[in-house]
């Protein structure tokens, strides 16, 4: 089965940050690099979805089913509703996702 990626206005304005901030640390090449890196991530997500794993973070959370894939430093926060992937985050795998990604899913 082939899935549909979307992205949400979150995980779009997180991908963009990650370019603007590298772009403003005067690295354009790499910037542009890394968003299409990212984004080719995303959309490998059209097959075998479920190869990604829960968050530990996010196990209490049995509702959202949320599952993530990790490309470089990055976490790729994802949920998978019948035929569609929907991006709900790239996240810095330094952080902790749990508020963000609640936050975004409650509102």
């Amino acid at each position: 089965m082939i899935f549909t990626v979307e992205f949400t206005p979150g995980a779009r304005q997180d991908l963009l940050k990650i370019y603007r901030y590298i772009k403003n640390e005067g690295r354009i090449e790499a910037a542009k690099g890394l968003y299409e890196q990212i984004s080719k991530a995303c959309t490998s997500l059209t097959q075998n979805p479920e190869r990604g794993h829960v968050p530990s973070e996010l196990e209490g959370f049995a509702a959202l089913h949320c599952r993530q894939i990790i490309f470089k430093n990055y976490r790729i926060i994802y949920q998978i509703l019948g035929s569609v992937v929907i991006i709900q985050g790239i996240i810095d795998g330094r952080r902790n996702i749990r508020e963000t990604i609640r936050q975004r899913l409650l509102t």
